[in-house]
């Protein structure tokens, strides 16, 4: 596997980054990939998982919401039996789920795996849901992020939570997981945008903060994805089986390329850094003060609502 070993970060508590997940519903895709990895002398470390994943894995099948809850809560139970680090499950949401809704998911989703980190959408409603599953010690993937706001806004936030509530949310590796952030890459590049380049300034922005956080890079889509994700250093890469398969097998596709415009840099004004209550987080994100508003993040809520409902029965 042509991993940049000069480019892998080491953690404070001496741990070799960055660790590889599968993004994947499918259990047996999972064991394809976990040998595709010992074959080459390294690990599947962990795996991501949402909605549109698991209605993927359960296409043509109609069932009620409670028998698509326990089908999810199966099929994480099986991934979480052959990777050996974190599987990330998603509450469902849409843009109407209030935060009291996640948290009952949030919770309960925990109780299926002490592997579980819970994945929130990075809304004001999923930060609602954040500051009570993070006081309950619950680990959290804030996902759909697509923008520098949204990364400051999760680091802030858990900066607040650490400073308050302490070892209650602050676990050992040999414990839990720290929470995660996930900038999706690919759905920028669609957009003609250098998704990357957020990783990037995100790993910069996360630098600010003394805090544990890991950046999971997600929305691969190439091979130079994983690469720039490596030299970026970041802590984690989540990555389809179709691009891993090509990654291994040096298969690069050569494809058209096209230009991309760059993102530039985003320097959080001061006056954010003097939050110091979740109070006063609450207030400058439902003011705009700090916009962590973005189309893409509302698409893909849809994106996930809608792939869901394909599998609900009326």
């Amino acid at each position: 596997m042509a991993v940049d070993k000069e480019a892998s970060a080491v953690d404070n508590k001496g741990m070799k980054h960055p660790f590889f997940l599968l993004d994947s519903g499918d259990p047996l895709e999972f064991s394809e990939i976990a040998e595709l990895f010992k074959q080459n002398s390294t690990s599947l470390w962990g795996a991501t998982t949402n909605p549109s994943l698991i209605a993927k894995k359960l296409s043509g099948k109609k069932v009620t919401k409670e028998e698509a809850f326990d089908l999810q809560k199966e099929i994480v139970l099986e991934i979480a039996k052959i990777v050996p680090g974190a599987v990330s499950a998603e509450v469902y949401a849409d843009k109407n789920t209030k935060a009291h809704e996640m948290i009952e998911q949030g919770k309960e989703i925990k109780k299926w795996s002490e592997k579980i980190v819970v994945k929130l959408p990075t809304t004001i409603e999923g930060f609602k849901a954040r500051t009570e599953l993070r006081k309950a010690g619950i680990p959290i993937n804030n996902t759909l992020v697509f923008s520098q706001e949204q990364i400051f806004a999760i680091c802030l936030h858990e900066q607040i939570i650490q400073k308050t509530f302490g070892s209650l949310v602050n676990p050992e590796p040999a414990e839990g997981y720290p929470p995660f952030i996930s900038p999706f890459v690919g759905r920028l590049d669609d957009k003609g945008i250098d998704g990357m380049m957020l990783v990037e300034h995100g790993m910069k922005i996360k630098k600010l903060f003394e805090v544990k956080l890991w950046m999971l890079e997600a929305s691969v889509r190439k091979p130079e994805h994983i690469k720039r994700g490596t030299n970026a250093k970041v802590e984690l890469l989540t990555v389809p089986a179709k691009v891993f398969r090509e990654w291994f097998l040096q298969d690069h596709p050569k494809g058209v390329h096209i230009n991309l415009t760059p993102i530039e840099y985003w320097e959080p004004p001061k006056n954010l850094f003097a939050i110091k209550t979740l109070d006063g987080f609450m207030q400058i994100i439902e003011s705009g003060k700090l916009n962590i508003q973005h189309e893409l993040t509302d698409i893909g809520l849809e994106k996930f609502a809608a792939d869901w409902k394909t599998i609900i029965s009326s």
